[in-house]
Parts: structure tokens; sequence; C-alpha cells
């Protein structure tokens, strides 16, 4: 990945419901978004932004956009819920989604449209319109035309929300974990499950991932609560992903106090530091050797915890977002970490020893302020994007 005075290329209009996930799809210029309402959108961008109109010019301006935006060209229709997570494979021929409708859904984006309809992505601002102009009729007005493809295959394993989603590097296995703690290791050249294994039993799995050869599950658990009294006890373990067997027990490893089954205050105080509001992002380096860790939640700064893998140690506290971490990911030559957080920014850090190279957003300073929720790289690792609740898709060019 090289870095050299990063760009700001486009903000996508995508309101409504969160956007929540987002991939590349085999390049820089065509990428899907998702949003929890269960809708994924696709974008084919040009090259070169097109010129924009006086219109468009005064729109820009009104909403205090920084880059063009662009229509999306399709709309890809089967989940009734909150899609959680996305991913892609590299060459964009297979796009997968994780939603609260307790399935795995897995799209071929750029095969024939199956039909047309219309996608509304400026209801927002549909509704600020029609707060100054009294005008009802904006809200009913045409979407845009597009392209609709239904899921190639549904993986159906889960009984709860599936809020977690992992790839392995070379592209042949899938994990996936719900809110009643089961984690589930597929086949995704088969779409057959091939492991399964049950977590603490009061928590969800808010986080997992594989190592690029597949073989070791990284699982983290978490289950808020409101209160200080009867915490249940956050987990971030290493499993065989064939088997389920438990190889490391990181939390262990951090503190030697830890108990899994103590669930006083005190029990949470020994974990609470290291965990937050939950370990909810997780990426392994493309070697295997290491693991990235984001503490999410309404945190005070969330940190990026690097883990060696052979012995489960931190070696390394990366990144610092205000409020909490959303996402993460390793760059492809593993020289990087990228994250994403509740201050609205996109931050890439050096692995070596942790030094910030880039900042790309704005922060809109506040924990109650729109942030910024996922993350993709392009394959090219030349593009990175990321959604904003706000309704945005952010893309820039790192040089």
């Amino acid at each position: 990945m090289k870095i050299s005075n990063p760009q700001l290329r486009w903000q996508l209009t995508f309101q409504g419901a969160w956007p929540t996930g987002v991939a590349f799809l085999g390049s820089s210029q065509r990428l899907a978004a998702a949003n929890q309402e269960g809708v994924i959108a696709v974008w084919q961008l040009p090259n070169e932004p097109p010129a924009a109109s006086e219109a468009e010019a005064k729109s820009k301006q009104e909403q205090d956009r920084e880059a063009p935006d662009f229509a999306p060209l399709r709309r890809l229709d089967g989940h009734t819920n909150a899609v959680t997570r996305l991913l892609a494979t590299r060459d964009g021929e297979q796009l997968i989604s994780a939603s609260l409708d307790r399935s795995i859904r897995i799209w071929r984006p750029n095969d024939t449209a199956q039909g047309k309809g219309e996608l509304v992505v400026d209801i927002d601002s549909r509704r600020a319109e029609v707060k100054r102009t009294k005008n009802e009729e904006l809200l009913t007005a045409p979407g845009v035309s597009v392209e609709t493809i239904s899921s190639a295959h549904v993986l159906s394993g889960h009984s709860q929300w599936i809020y977690s989603l992992g790839i392995s590097d070379d592209e042949r296995r899938l994990i996936s974990g719900d809110s009643g703690s089961q984690v589930v290791v597929w086949d995704l050249t088969q779409h057959k499950e091939l492991a399964r294994w049950q977590g603490l039993s009061w928590n969800w799995i808010v986080a997992s991932a594989l190592s690029p050869d597949g073989n070791i599950a990284a699982v983290s658990e978490y289950r808020y609560k409101r209160d200080d009294f009867d915490i249940p006890a956050a987990a971030m373990r290493l499993f065989d992903a064939a088997t389920g067997e438990e190889k490391l027990d990181i939390l262990q490893v951090q503190f030697p106090k830890y108990d899994r089954g103590d669930a006083t205050y005190g029990g949470g105080q020994v974990w609470r530091k290291f965990v937050a509001q939950g370990l909810i992002a997780a990426d392994f380096s493309p070697d295997g050797s290491l693991l990235a860790l984001g503490q999410g939640g309404e945190t005070d700064t969330g940190k990026v915890h690097i883990i060696d893998t052979s012995t489960g140690k931190a070696i390394r506290e990366i990144s610092g977002h205000r409020y909490g971490v959303t996402d993460v990911k390793f760059s492809a030559d593993g020289n990087y970490v990228l994250s994403t957080g509740r201050d609205t920014m996109l931050r890439i850090c050096q692995v070596s020893d942790g030094k910030e190279v880039a900042a790309l957003g704005k922060s809109r300073g506040g924990q109650f302020k729109d942030w910024l929720y996922a993350l993709a790289i392009s394959p090219d690792q030349n593009w990175v994007a990321a959604t904003d609740i706000a309704g945005l898709v952010h893309v820039w060019q790192l040089s």
C-alpha cells in the first residue's frame, strides 16, 4: 500500500437507514454498500467525475459536500432486515452479506440483471426540503432507476441475528457468528457448513475472522449491559476452524486473573479496560502472525490492539478513535492497519511502530454526531471507502 497525499474523490449519497457495510467489487470503480434496511446498492463509478450542472453545484454547496456524488447502478434484493457485514472476493464476482434476518446471502453482482426498479437514496434531503417548502410530493417522487438482482445462494444455518462475518485469504472459507453465541464455519465453494460451536451462552459473537489459510478462527464475544452489576464476562479466543477446539484464550494471556465464569463487578474490572465496550472488529495480518482487535462501543478512546497470534500477547496498541472503533483491516502488504471510528475518521497507522500516517475525514465533534461505520480497501490497495451513518459513502484515493 502506497500513501501519498490521499484525496477524497467521491461522496455517494445513501440516505435513510444507516449504511453499515461497504466492499469494492474487483476494481476501484465498482463498489457495493448496504444499510440497516437490508438494502444493498452497487455503484459503477466513472474514471473522472462528470461535470456538475448549476443545480447540482448549488445542491453540493447546500449539503456541504466535499466531493462529487454519483447514482447507483444496481439494487440487490433479498434481505428483510439490517445488513451487518459486507465483504467481497478480490475479483468482485462474489459479494457476501450477513444480516439480522438470520441469513448470509451470496450474490453475483456482475451477472445479468433480472429486473428493473427504483432506489431512493436521498430521503433525508427530501425530508429537509419538505420541512422548508411544505411540498409533501417530494417524499413520493421517483427514485433512481436501477437494475435489480437476487442472491445466488442463501446460507441458513443461524437462528439468531448474525453480527460477524469473515473470509479466509484463499476465499474458500467463511466464518459467521450470531447473537445466540453460535459460530459457524462455511465452505464458500460448496455453500455448506463445515464446523459449528457454541461460545459463552450469555454473549453475542460481535467479531470473527479467519487466518489467511482458513485454519484458525478468531472469535470475540461480548454482551453490553448498562449497569455494573452481574457483568457477563467477555471473551476473545482462537479456535481450530475445522473442529471448534479452543487453541488460545487471549484475555487469559493478558490477565491471569481473568475468569470467564465470573460475572461480578470485580470480575469485569479485570478485562474491562482492554475490551472496552466489546472488541467489535478483528482482522488477521496477511501472514497470519498478527491479529488486530478494535475497541468498540461508547468508550473514551477506542484503540486497536495488535496481538501476536502465536502467544496471544498484545505487542502494541495503535490508532485512537474518540468514542470507539467501528472497523479495522490490515493492508495487503501487512505494513498498515486501517480503522474507522465514532470520531468520523479513517485512520491509517504503521504496524511496526504504531505511527499514524494518515487521518481521512473530518471529525464532527461528539459521540452523538454522525460517525463512520465500516471500511473497505480496493484490491489494488490504492483506494479506501467508508460508510457514514449520515448517509454517505466516502471514497478516497490514497496516492
